[in-house]
């Protein structure tokens, strides 16, 4: 099994740029909200070439998606397109994340699926709030899916300490507990402005994705 960073760095990058399209594409949002959302786009580039340092195939969603970015004018995203060259990076990026699967057992695969739900959904919501989006929907759905998803990995989790030697596991204890408490922790700020009632702010956003890049690190570093 070969496990590095690409586990959960692509499933993330995978997400958030299918609900950053869907916003682009079908969003109901005035020019305006259209170009700040564009001008985050190139979050995800730097995503993309982090990932071209263990896995060239992200080439393609990495150059398509750089064409997309500068070739458009922002604020026309929908009326002037090219939309096919986005939507062939988000084909391009379900691919590399499917190049994933043979080197990973079933928990791990799951776990990465889940990340495009749950990472996916934690950074596409911090760079649509940094663009001032009103969708104001997103604001709930995003943690909802952030916290079926975490519920769900804590459980992919179990199944792979499972098929460990108990001795690793032990061996290991700090860790699952520290990440564990890290993603409970990811979540409750995450979902704050919820149970607060009260304005998501960037900052909040950041820090819960911060807790969640640590917490998938420690995963790592588990199996």
């Amino acid at each position: 099994m070969n496990i590095t960073y690409t586990t959960f760095l692509i499933p993330a990058l995978l997400g958030a740029q299918l609900i950053l399209s869907l916003v682009l594409t079908k969003g109901e949002i005035c020019p305006g909200q259209r170009g700040r959302i564009h001008k985050t786009l190139p979050v995800l580039l730097i995503g993309w070439v982090l990932v071209t340092a263990s896995q060239p195939a992200a080439l393609l969603p990495l150059l398509t998606l750089a064409w997309f970015t500068f070739q458009v004018k922002t604020g026309k995203t929908r009326d002037a397109g090219p939309l096919w060259v986005l939507y062939t990076s988000c084909a391009a990026a379900l691919l590399n994340w499917l190049l994933l699967l043979p080197s990973l057992t079933l928990p791990v695969s799951g776990m990465s699926l889940v990340a495009v739900a749950l990472l996916g959904s934690s950074l596409a919501h911090l760079l649509l709030t940094r663009a001032r989006t009103r969708l104001q929907a997103f604001h709930r759905l995003l943690p909802a899916a952030g916290l079926v998803s975490a519920m769900l990995t804590v459980l992919l989790m179990l199944w792979q300490l499972y098929t460990l030697p108990q001795a690793a596991v032990e061996n290991q204890l700090l860790v699952i507990c520290a990440a564990l408490l890290l993603l409970i922790a990811a979540l409750l700020v995450w979902v704050g402005h919820i149970v607060l009632g009260k304005t998501v702010h960037v900052w909040q956003l950041a820090c819960a994705s911060f807790l969640l890049t640590v917490s998938a690190g420690l995963q790592l570093s588990l199996f």
